[in-house]
């Protein structure tokens, strides 16, 4: 995979994955509002399973690129 690629499709999920962690959040506060304690328990436990899967594939996301990063970096140095 050239490097670009590898670049823009990380950075792409990881803006995905951000989205879906907002949108975890936003559900989760409007869980709060609801009246119904069944309603409420669905939209609780399906919001915080969304923030928990989008977190850690941020975590993940962000270790590689970071990996990837200070690999350029020291190859730069080197050569240089």
């Amino acid at each position: 995979m050239r490097p670009i690629f590898w670049w823009a499709y990380h950075i792409f999920i990881l803006l995905i994955c951000m989205g879906f962690l907002i949108l975890g959040i936003k559900m989760l506060r409007g869980a709060y509002g609801m009246q119904s304690p069944l309603n409420f328990f669905i939209a609780f436990f399906g919001s915080s399973m969304m923030i928990l899967v989008s977190g850690a594939l941020i975590v993940g996301f962000l270790i590689k690129i970071i990996l990837r990063w200070r690999g350029a970096v020291n190859n730069q140095l080197n050569q240089g």
